[in-house]
């Protein structure tokens, strides 16, 4: 179902064991496999556009639910709910730059970088489908004077499936395979400079 994420995944795990070596040959044979990868012809897959608009997606997945959690979380706590939007704002800034490290981490070719954008975005998800059971289950067991909850709910859990169903094209795996022939060649420069 997830073919091009574990196939991305796979590649990633791959080249960064082959990486291991400064054989200039192997190097060199390693790029040619990665460019037959993500092909000759330059597309989408070239620019970084696929990583930006996963992150993007992500970040508005993320951003649906927190005004409802901050809202809770100041209600439990007792704090004066007027300042709600400075926790969603202080976490809204950790947030975007947790997910914006991991994507430039992966830009770079990092596998690392790459399983840890793929956990910000499975644990965002996560947030986002417990959300939703919660807004629905209030709804239909309580008297609900604002919609506001459910439709941002549906909206998060609309951008975490785009997220995925983006991450597993072909588009998506040939932009992973980009980065690491990009990571490949920058190794072979570094030994140049040696």
């Amino acid at each position: 179902m997830l073919n091009y994420i574990k196939k991305s995944l796979a590649l990633s795990t791959v080249i960064t064991g082959e990486m291991a070596t400064d054989d200039r040959q192997r190097l060199e044979s390693l790029k040619n496999r990665l460019k037959a990868q993500f092909g000759v012809p330059v597309g989408v897959h070239m620019t970084g556009i696929p990583l930006a608009v996963s992150t993007l997606l992500t970040i508005f997945c993320y951003a649906m639910l927190q005004v409802s959690v901050w809202m809770l979380l100041f209600r439990l706590l007792g704090l004066p709910e007027f300042k709600v939007m400075m926790g969603v704002f202080l976490a809204a800034v950790v947030y975007c730059m947790v997910v914006m490290s991991t994507m430039f981490l992966t830009a770079r070719g990092s596998l690392t970088g790459y399983k840890l954008h793929i956990s910000a975005i499975a644990l965002t998800g996560l947030m986002s489908i417990v959300y939703f059971i919660w807004t629905w289950i209030s709804l239909l067991f309580s008297s609900v004077e604002n919609y506001t909850p459910q439709i941002t709910s549906l909206l998060g859990l609309v951008f975490f499936c785009l997220n995925i169903v983006w991450m597993n094209t072909s588009v998506f795996y040939r932009s992973i395979a980009l980065t690491l022939h990009n990571r490949v060649w920058r190794k072979q420069l570094k030994m140049d400079k040696r």
